[in-house]
């Protein structure tokens, strides 16, 4: 057998969006850390559609970059069309999205991966791991080479176990052209950590030169685009020019020039997709895996609603010259003849040439309730998991996760306590949350429905949310820290000058006019300008402090404040009580069984799952809130008050 090669704090396996965000958040907390892919050059694909975020999604994203994550930063830099979406709604649930440059997108993050000060990448694939007798983890690669780490962070995404199905076709691989790891969910498996079968599936990619666009609804960016990040690229990797990472992002530097065009399926798709259904490995029974029951390929949309006359298509470009064009909404595993007949009936499309033909993965996944909410395994001290791997679907899940992982790993090799979010505090808190006590059957999707506390859980708010706690841990810099505080300080001094300073009438109807309002005829407070519905913040700011240098995200970020102030009100006093819930901590090692007063079905699932937390002991189901009740007590008469 070969020596160690080397040994590490941290070693991340997968090089996908988990796996970047989860190795630079141990990196950047200081610890020695190695990202160990199968292939350096697949870091950051985009294995299915070209874009990052959406609701829900982009309230991650900017959670992600709140805490000194990276990918804000890189749909910055590989955008080239941005949306805010649901604007016709509350601010609550608008959501950020980009359509990126798939290709730049993954050279971008690999060069910064591979440019991190003292990071090691290496190329190769993990085999199995044994845990030694000091605690820590003794790697092997399949080449025979071995490594050992204090922690290791696992973000397979689709690639344990991996198959691909087209029809009747099979292969192996979690991707186009890549393999799959077997011997890693062999030795899973033999560590007791329990694998489920889950599937996932990505559309036929077209040639634009054979598609008729004028067929088509052209979709274009917002006039004015919402860039993902308001950091600066060129603080994360030491030594690189502001001329590689495009400056300051609130200057407008992202590109928003590219469009998408929209087309919509008919009845006579459906029927000619509907013939290829007794050859689906689907429903055959080929594939056993659950897939993702809210982005559902469009076979199963046929199959589950048959009543409709059409679905919406996205028609979307993978690179900023177009390259190869995306059919969002158009996932199938059906055979390629019927896939490419099926096409050929959608408006734009009746000469389309097809790339590459659609398929579905089927993959391991790990069962997430054997983890904390800090994404360590339960049975296995220092094994971390992240990622699609966890059971979820999305780039942007799967880079939170990565960010909670990697933040973890690195601060209890340091010795500190867990970075736990609660629901209260974030998307990733509540994801987080849902994942370790859910049993999932199928992958899990963030919504903004899963948020109770989603008027406090916006876009815009996320650096109020978040920002000081990761500045608290060192995941934000001193410079980018003071910058924030800097902003805000702006932002207290603005709200005392419209609490203090009144308009003219003519001031506040130049602002009430557009909106259809009440027209003012004295002089009024400009908070009670602000405060009127349906006015746009940014003419407002223009009128009422043109000379406070608030930026766009700020202004909005303002308005939504006053907009739910009353429902804040109403909903302050529980997440207080939330938050001194999570501020409870248990033991990792407690014995619950020992708290007779409680029943012995909540023993059991409490001694199963293990909480951190008080707050987490509430959410197990089954679990009564006459139990928590108790075990409150209980605790605090052992231990003293809390």
């Amino acid at each position: 057998m070969s020596s160690v090669v080397s040994q590490y704090d941290v070693v991340v396996v997968g090089g996908g969006h988990a796996g970047i965000e989860a190795t630079h958040a141990a990196w950047k907390l200081g610890v020695k850390t190695a990202m160990l892919t199968m292939d350096i050059n697949a870091i950051g694909r985009m294995s299915c559609n070209p874009a990052v975020g959406g609701v829900a999604k982009g309230q991650i994203v900017r959670d992600i970059d709140a805490l000194g994550g990276l990918m804000g930063l890189l749909t910055d830099k590989a955008g080239i069309q941005f949306r805010m979406l649901n604007m016709s709604k509350g601010p609550a649930v608008w959501g950020p999205r980009a359509q990126c440059d798939m290709k730049y997108y993954s050279e971008v993050a690999r060069d910064v991966v591979t440019n991190l000060p003292g990071l090691s990448v290496i190329q190769g694939e993990l085999a199995a791991f044994e845990r030694m007798a000091d605690g820590r983890l003794e790697l092997t690669l399949l080449n025979g080479e071995r490594y050992v780490t204090r922690s290791l962070v696992i973000t397979s995404g689709t690639f344990l176990a991996s198959k691909m199905f087209t029809g009747l076709e099979t292969s192996i691989g979690g991707r186009v052209g890549e393999p799959s790891a077997d011997k890693l969910s062999e030795s899973l498996a033999k560590h007791g950590i329990a694998l489920r079968r889950l599937k996932t599936g990505t559309p036929s990619r077209l040639d634009p030169d054979s598609i008729d666009f004028g067929e088509c609804e052209v979709q274009r960016g917002d006039e004015i685009a919402w860039p993902m990040s308001d950091r600066h690229l060129a603080e994360t990797v030491p030594g690189r020019g502001a001329d590689f990472f495009w400056g300051d992002p609130t200057n407008g530097f992202v590109r928003n020039d590219c469009v998408c065009w929209i087309t919509r399926t008919n009845i006579k798709t459906h029927e000619i997709l509907r013939s290829g259904f007794k050859d689906s490995p689907m429903f055959s029974g080929r594939i056993h895996g659950k897939g993702p029951r809210y982005c559902p390929s469009i076979e199963d949309k046929i199959n589950r609603f048959g009543d409709r006359d059409g679905h919406q298509l996205f028609l979307e470009p993978e690179q900023a010259d177009i390259g190869r064009v995306y059919i969002n909404g158009f996932s199938s595993s059906l055979p390629a003849d019927i896939q490419l007949a099926a096409i050929h009936t959608i408006p734009g499309l009746t000469r389309a040439r097809v790339l590459q033909i659609g398929y579905a993965v089927e993959y391991d996944s790990v069962d997430a309730t054997q983890l904390y909410p800090t994404f360590e395994c339960k049975k296995v001290p220092g094994l971390y998991f992240a990622g699609q791997v966890c059971g979820t679907s999305g780039y942007e899940e799967a880079a939170g996760q990565g960010l909670l992982a990697g933040i973890n790993a690195a601060l209890k090799i340091k010795g500190e306590g867990p970075f736990i979010l609660g629901r209260s505090d974030s998307y990733l808190g509540v994801m987080a949350d849902d994942l370790s006590n859910i049993l999932l059957d199928e992958p899990y999707r963030m919504f903004t429905s899963r948020a109770e506390y989603r008027l406090f859980l916006r876009s815009d708010n996320a650096e109020m949310r978040l920002k000081e706690r990761a500045h608290d841990i060192g995941m934000i810099s001193d410079s980018d820290y003071d910058d924030w505080m800097r902003r805000r300080a702006l932002m207290e001094s603005a709200r005392t000058r419209m609490v203090e300073e009144s308009a003219t009438p003519e001031q506040a109807n130049e602002i009430l006019a557009p909106g259809g309002q009440a027209l003012a005829t004295e002089r009024t407070r400009w908070m009670n300008v602000f405060r009127r519905p349906g006015i746009n913040p940014e003419a407002f700011f223009k009128v009422a402090l043109p000379d406070m240098q608030l930026t766009r995200r700020d202004q909005w970020y303002m308005y939504a404040q006053e907009l739910y102030a009353g429902f804040f009100d109403r909903q302050e006093r529980e997440i207080v009580e939330q938050k001194k819930m999570e501020s409870v901590r248990l033991p990792e090692d407690f014995d619950y069984m020992q708290v007779t007063a409680i029943s012995i079905e909540s023993r059991q699932r409490l001694n199963a799952h293990k909480p951190l937390t008080l707050g987490q002991a509430s959410r197990i189901p089954g679990v009564r809130p006459a139990d928590i009740t108790v075990l409150a007590h209980w605790l605090e008469n052992r231990t003293g008050p809390t």
